[in-house]
């Protein structure tokens, strides 16, 4: 991919996740101190009301309570004493002060309640930090939630980007060799034809290889150029047929033996020039699999038109990337049979399912 196309797509994206994070701290940060302040706040209120009830307490019992500050001072300290002693074991670690204070520095945060007209309650304590935020489970949770939504949305924007870059350049390719290939093409077509009745062989072998040129620049097209599909009635064990006869010469070649079966004479709606193009492209990747021979299994029923060879099958890895565009594990291929035909059934309405006989061999079913 071209930098500057990088810079275009990754950018955006990059931008959004590092804002998008810092947003994330913020509001994280922000709620757990409002939180946190909430709880030091109820904290602070319920030792004020704990001082409350002793002193009403001595007043019941007809201790004498002090009037002035300086009694209420030498009262605080009792108090004072009995919190550090494990009245409010749960509440250690708090500075506690009977009296008001000014305003701590900025790495500690205080709270004033007071008991009553001449005695106040302070509690102090080391500011909550953003470390402490984002230890927090609830902190790990939203960051992991936020990266896996920017992932997944990275992940859908670059990999349609790439394929449309790809296709870009297929079209690109396409267009300016288009004209120039099919007039040589028609003229090699026409000329190989007409040496047919004198070298049968050799002129039938300069017809299909010409064949082979156009229906390679016909599938660069579509993927450059994709079109609806222009449908007709069309009787599949015909279309299949024609498109065996068309690459007898490779089969017979590569000494692979065709058979064909059906169940019904089934009639569907679809673009016969494409439909025949998904089923050349099955063919032509079955028969290049057994370059030492073997059979191609072809049954069309109601519910699917199944192509099974001998051949060794495909991989895992090609299960897995089979037709995707421009990916190939055959010498010099272009990996475009298997995802064009996708393309094309897809177009349809249909599916393209591939995958392994029991027995050996691959299997592919079209399924319209």
């Amino acid at each position: 991919m071209h930098p500057r196309h990088w810079i275009r797509i990754a950018g955006p994206l990059i931008l959004f996740g590092l804002v998008g994070t810092i947003g994330v701290v913020l509001l994280l940060n922000a709620a757990f101190q409002q939180q946190s302040h909430s709880e030091f706040q109820a904290l602070a209120e319920a030792n004020a009301d704990y001082i409350r009830d002793s002193i009403e307490a001595k007043i019941q019992t007809g201790a004498t309570v002090p009037s002035d500050a300086a009694g209420f001072l030498r009262e605080a300290q009792i108090f004072q004493a009995e919190f550090r002693g494990g009245h409010l074991r749960q509440f250690v670690g708090v500075q506690t002060q009977f009296q008001n204070l000014e305003t701590p520095d900025s790495r500690h945060e205080a709270v004033t309640v007071p008991i009553n007209s001449k005695m106040a309650l302070t509690l102090i304590r080391e500011r909550v930090g953003l470390r402490d935020v984002l230890r927090q489970p609830i902190s790990l949770g939203a960051l992991t939630a936020f990266w896996a939504l920017w992932f997944a949305l990275t992940w859908a924007v670059v990999l349609p980007s790439l394929d449309a870059q790809r296709f870009g350049l297929l079209g690109s390719i396409s267009a300016s060799l288009a004209h120039e290939i099919r007039n040589p093409i028609a003229s090699i077509r026409l000329h190989g034809q007409l040496l047919e009745e004198a070298e049968p062989v050799g002129a039938g072998l300069i017809v299909y290889e010409a064949s082979k040129i156009e229906d390679l620049l016909n599938q660069w097209m579509f993927l450059a150029r994709p079109e609806p599909p222009r449908k007709t009635e069309i009787v599949l064990t015909d279309l299949i047929a024609k498109t065996v006869r068309v690459l007898r010469p490779a089969a017979e070649h590569g000494n692979v033996q065709v058979d064909i079966t059906a169940s019904s004479c089934r009639r569907i709606r679809a673009d016969m020039h494409r439909l025949g193009q998904v089923f050349h492209n099955i063919i032509l990747n079955s028969i290049q699999a057994m370059p030492e021979g073997g059979t191609l299994f072809i049954a069309v029923s109601e519910q699917d038109i199944r192509f099974a060879d001998t051949g060794p099958g495909f991989s895992p890895t090609a299960l897995r990337h089979a037709a995707r565009t421009l990916y190939s594990e055959k010498e010099g291929g272009m990996g475009l049979g298997l995802n064009v035909a996708k393309k094309i059934v897809r177009a349809h309405d249909g599916r393209l399912v591939i995958g392994n006989r029991e027995e050996g061999g691959a299997l592919v079913r079209v399924l319209l």
